[in-house]
């Protein structure tokens, strides 16, 4: 009969859950001291004299704080799920088609600053977003128009539009 007292989910007495390991927390680690530091520097941001619209610190603040609290999940998802076993743990081995399109998606984001040089910014980044989608894999017209339209136009109403960004 076996022994049915301890539970591969069973806490170790006087030690952390089977499968946890401190490099877990890495990368929680990592992103909060990354909005610490981008807090500290949007601190040092002179506020001006204007009080009524947003100070030049809101944006670099909300970004920071959106890290903070994107690591805070990170390492709660980190401490209260079961970490995998060895054979899950490694990556699949590289292949060819992947190490194609890692440098075709690399060239395109090349070929975007070019592009965008000498053809307008709403053009150039719907044929990128058409280009990358299509290397990860993406078919149909839904997400090789449709797609690539609604990103840009999104990013051209934030930066063009509301934060009127030369572009």
């Amino acid at each position: 009969m076996a022994d049915t007292s301890t539970t591969p989910d069973a806490p170790a007495p006087g030690g952390p859950r089977p499968g946890r390991r401190p490099r877990d927390l890495v990368p929680a680690a990592v992103g909060a001291a990354l909005a610490a530091g981008a807090f500290a520097l949007a601190a040092q941001i002179p506020e001006g004299a204007r009080l009524t619209q947003f100070s030049p610190r809101w944006w670099p603040e909300t970004l920071a704080v959106l890290l903070l609290v994107l690591s805070a999940w990170l390492a709660a998802g980190a401490l209260f799920r079961r970490s995998a076993t060895a054979e899950e743990d490694g990556p699949e081995a590289a292949t060819r088609q992947g190490a194609w399109r890692l440098v075709a998606m690399l060239a395109s984001i090349a070929g975007y600053g070019v592009l965008w040089y000498f053809v307008d910014f709403r053009v150039s980044t719907a044929v990128l977003f058409a280009a990358l989608t299509w290397l990860g894999g993406g078919r149909g017209w839904k997400a090789l128009i449709l797609f690539p339209i609604a990103v840009t136009a999104i990013l051209y109403l934030l930066f063009g539009v509301l934060l009127r960004v030369p572009l």
